[in-house]
């Protein structure tokens, strides 16, 4: 399973200390020796134990990672085997801190994360991670497991989507050099696998139900944008059962009715990120381009698409892009 990987020499890589423990495997800080960088270290232990569904799960990762090549997605650097004979890959070391911590702290008042990350940077935040999924998505890859852990902001203005473990390949190996989807074990009957409150109702469905596609992905991207205007996700602190029920059935409540007191949350925004997570795959956004488009169309002071505005708001929004210009005509 590990052996067309290679070996890596045992003092290429030096210790620096454990990052954490997820799902399958450990991440850790190292000294990369060649190039003398420090470098983060996902690696699978007790590989004695592991299945092979695992462990190819864990090299698709890495090589699905690899593949995609841009500007807001983390780089690996390399994939083999240690001296124990487990694989490990390298990644760019993070620095910064998640969305999901800095909307936590939003939501806590702290004064000079409401300062630093008005609505203006957190959409372009979004559309960061926009372009991101647009791109993965034109090479036929899904991630499958968006959520604001998995997106890094780094302390320079940096924007990387993480963890990719999840991510289907919508090519066959032939086409791409990926794992086919069954083959890497990530679709098992009977078996949810996302983070609910942001995974789409399909991939909760087990059996009958729409395929997985893109539009899993643009759900999961509507329920990011839900997060950044209500500070949570529309299903928070009821039980899991719960939220994988009222995610099938489309009970969500819109961020309006979720959001803290005092907080505005626009209405075209809403609109926006209702049409993301629609229950039906054909009501939504059919690309993640289409989505993008929409928060471009408000950031520019035009109607979103998604919003059914009255003609007095398509006037009204007329005469604030052209106010200057209806101003000298008028005088």
């Amino acid at each position: 399973m590990t052996a067309k990987l290679s070996v890596k020499p045992q003092d290429k890589y030096k210790f620096r200390r454990s990052i954490g423990r997820g799902g399958m495997k450990m991440v850790l800080q190292v000294r990369d020796n060649d190039t003398m960088r420090d470098v983060a270290m996902a690696l699978m232990p007790d590989i004695e134990h592991r299945s092979r569904a695992e462990i190819l799960r864990f090299i698709q990762e890495a090589r699905v990672t690899a593949s995609l090549e841009h500007p807001n997605i983390v780089p690996v650097h390399d994939l083999g085997i240690d001296s124990s004979g487990s694989p490990f890959f390298t990644m760019k070391y993070l620095h910064g801190q998640s969305l999901a911590s800095v909307l936590r702290k939003i939501q806590k008042e702290d004064a000079e994360t409401i300062a630093n990350y008005g609505l203006v940077r957190l959409l372009h935040i979004y559309t960061r991670i926009c372009h991101a999924i647009e791109f993965a998505h034109s090479q036929g890859i899904c991630h499958l497991d968006l959520k604001p852990e998995n997106i890094n902001l780094g302390d320079f203005g940096e924007v990387l989507v993480l963890d990719w473990g999840l991510a289907r390949s919508l090519k066959s190996p032939a086409s791409g050099g990926l794992l086919a989807p069954n083959e890497a074990g990530d679709e098992v009957a009977g078996r949810v696998k996302g983070t609910p409150g942001y995974m789409a109702p399909e991939q909760i469905r087990t059996l009958n139900s729409a395929p997985i596609d893109v539009r899993a992905d643009v759900y999961a991207l509507g329920a990011i944008l839900y997060a950044m205007l209500a500070l949570t996700n529309p299903l928070a602190r009821l039980s899991v059962d719960e939220i994988l029920r009222r995610t099938v059935t489309g009970e969500l409540p819109p961020p309006t009715e979720v959001a803290p007191e005092g907080r505005y949350v626009a209405a075209a925004l809403e609109a926006i990120c209702m049409k993301a997570m629609a229950l039906r795959p054909a009501d939504r956004y059919a690309t993640v381009r289409e989505l993008r488009e929409d928060i471009f169309a408000f950031q520019s002071g035009y109607v979103p698409k998604a919003e059914n505005a009255s003609p007095l708001k398509h006037a009204g929004l007329f005469i604030g892009r052209n106010y200057l210009i209806l101003l000298v005509l008028l005088t």
